[in-house]
């Protein structure tokens, strides 16, 4: 299993926040949510995230923009983004590599392998 890792969740669905961060924490990685930007900003200040999973369709902010504002900030530009959508693989990971995200995951592949890819892609691409 991978390195334990705070982990910050964006998603404007309560439902899929709380699923996401109930996948995570049972592989003992520490969870923070937020359903929105603002929120998004406080506990990244607060929480201080070793990655950050982004859902892509939200409304304040979409998830791609997210990710260039994440890289494009001197402060944050070293934590490692996850875009995070129901979108088809293919295009999920030509989004990626275009916005600069270091990795993305399918919302498809359900609750039960989340945490699964997830600590594949923390030991892959992230440490």
């Amino acid at each position: 299993m991978a390195d334990r890792k705070r982990i910050l969740i964006l998603d404007d669905s309560p439902i899929a926040l709380a699923v996401a961060s109930e996948a995570l924490a049972a592989r003992g990685h520490q969870v923070a949510t937020a359903g929105d930007i603002l929120e998004f900003q406080e506990l990244l200040d607060s929480f201080r995230p070793e990655l950050v999973l982004t859902d892509l369709e939200m409304p304040d902010l979409p998830g791609h923009e997210v990710v260039r504002v994440l890289k494009g900030d001197g402060a944050t530009e070293k934590i490692p983004v996850v875009i995070f959508s129901a979108r088809p693989e293919a295009e999920l990971e030509a989004l990626a590599e275009e916005v600069g995200a270091d990795g993305w995951l399918s919302k498809d592949e359900g609750p039960e392998r989340l945490g699964e890819l997830m600590d594949e892609l923390i030991e892959a691409i992230l440490w």
